[in-house]
């Protein structure tokens, strides 16, 4: 018999992490029962505000004899009452059993909790129907996550490796090597990525909360993933680690969408047009997008460095595709841009003094007249439109590593342009 477990909300900005709660129960269970696979680490919407963190849930499945199941239950619980954290108010914990075959009803509630917003009730709902158990610490908002990574359809996949720290490490800085992650990059890019941002010199593999994981290691290829980890240098002991199946870094929250479709904390993809100029307000850069549909304002933050100037570069009357998470700022529906594509540029127009016409020279403005630099012709004064090459290619922007959301996918992977582009080839604006 299959035995499916979700848990989530265990964690919160104080400290501790759903996924070492999961390691250990991994570990213990697997003494009892037979795992199906690696343990799943299902990150969910990531614009929900009451979310800790990445909004990550954890599941795994076992092969199980039904005499054992009791006893796994009871494990799961009495870790869970053991290792969360009830201090903090945003902490509420679930947890979910699910035996048998997983139902169709059950992927979709998956996909609902990755790309729009789900309450309590609704997961109760599902629960009840599919008969799955669920128990509820607290508030139990943990009962959407847990339930969703049950049931989460994950077609496509990454690895992360999240090694832990020792208990009395917890909250202060953490000791890595940060060479050693820089070399060990050089080994493994792309088949492990966002370890570092190359352009500030700084390491992505460490957390900075109070949690226990000393770094985490992401790729498309286990062993190696398993490798680069092992290439690191530590200054501090390393308690254990899990290798964990993921849908972090799969675009699979991104919806295409039409702009008047969209809703508060969707993920989505539209293509519209730049309805005026960019503006800029505490360095974040605003633009409005209209279809057919709607407007809506897209926002590139701050933490996106170098990727506002791509922004910068967008006229009125562009088209182009936005990808990206939709949250209110300054109480306005906002869509906070991951990456876009240009899909068709209009002209830019710069107006420029003429050559002069009798020798080809520099023209210099002398007052309400234009002199010659070169031969001193002269001639009345008057600006010229001139067409300049645009600076955006067809081509996709993406925020820098450290500002990139766990689900977005990095141009460098494969796949890394098919959200995008599907949506170019077959959402047309009118």
């Amino acid at each position: 018999m299959l035995l499916h477990i979700g848990i989530d909300d265990t964690d919160s900005p104080n400290g501790m992490c759903t996924t070492y709660l999961g390691a250990i129960l991994y570990l213990e269970l697997s003494r009892i029962a037979e795992p199906i696979d690696l343990p799943r680490l299902i990150r969910l919407n990531p614009n929900i505000p009451y979310k800790t963190r990445g909004n990550g849930a954890v599941a795994m499945t076992f092969e199980v004899d039904e005499e054992v199941i009791p006893e796994i239950k009871d494990t799961v619980l009495f870790y869970v009452d053991r290792l969360s954290d009830f201090e903090h108010e945003n902490t509420n914990p679930g947890v979910v059993f699910f035996e048998g075959d997983i139902p169709e009803e059950l992927r979709e509630f998956s996909l609902r909790a990755l790309r729009e917003h789900v309450t309590i009730e609704e997961a109760e709902r599902v629960a009840k129907k599919v008969e799955a158990e669920y128990f509820k610490f607290k508030l139990g908002r943990g009962i959407i996550g847990s339930l969703a990574a049950i049931g989460y359809p994950l077609e496509r996949f990454t690895y992360e490796l999240l090694a832990y720290r020792e208990p009395d490490s917890w909250g202060t800085p953490r000791r890595v090597e940060g060479e050693s992650v820089f070399a060990a990059d050089r080994w493994s890019y792309p088949f492990t990525y966002d370890n570092v941002d190359p352009y500030k010199r700084s390491v992505l593999i460490t957390p900075h909360g109070k949690d226990p994981v000393l770094v985490g290691i992401r790729g498309i290829d286990r062993g190696k993933v398993i490798q680069t980890f092992e290439r690191v240098k530590f200054g501090e002991p390393v308690a254990f680690y899990q290798l964990y199946k993921t849908n972090q870094n799969t675009d699979d929250h991104l919806t295409p969408k039409k702009i008047g479709e969209l809703k508060l904390y969707d993920s989505a993809v539209v293509r519209g047009r730049v309805a005026g100029p960019y503006w800029e307000r505490g360095r974040h850069v605003f633009f409005e997008l209209e279809d057919e549909t709607g407007r809506i304002r897209v926002a590139a933050f701050e933490p996106t460095k170098k990727f506002r100037n791509w922004v910068r570069k967008l006229l009125p009357g562009d088209e182009i595709i936005a990808a990206g998470g939709i949250k209110e700022h300054d109480g306005v529906l906002t869509l906070n841009l991951e990456k876009f594509y240009p899909v068709k540029l209009v002209p830019r127009v710069e107006y420029q003094k003429p050559k002069c016409p009798k020798c080809g020279g520099t023209m210099k403005s002398k007052g309400d007249y234009l002199k010659c630099k070169r031969c001193g012709h002269k001639m009345p004064k008057k600006l010229i439109p001139v067409e300049v090459p645009r600076e955006l290619e067809r081509k996709i922007y993406e925020v820098p590593p450290d500002a990139r959301k766990h689900l977005s996918r990095p141009l460098v992977l494969p796949g890394g342009e098919e959200r995008i582009l599907e949506v170019a080839k077959n959402h047309l604006i009118t």
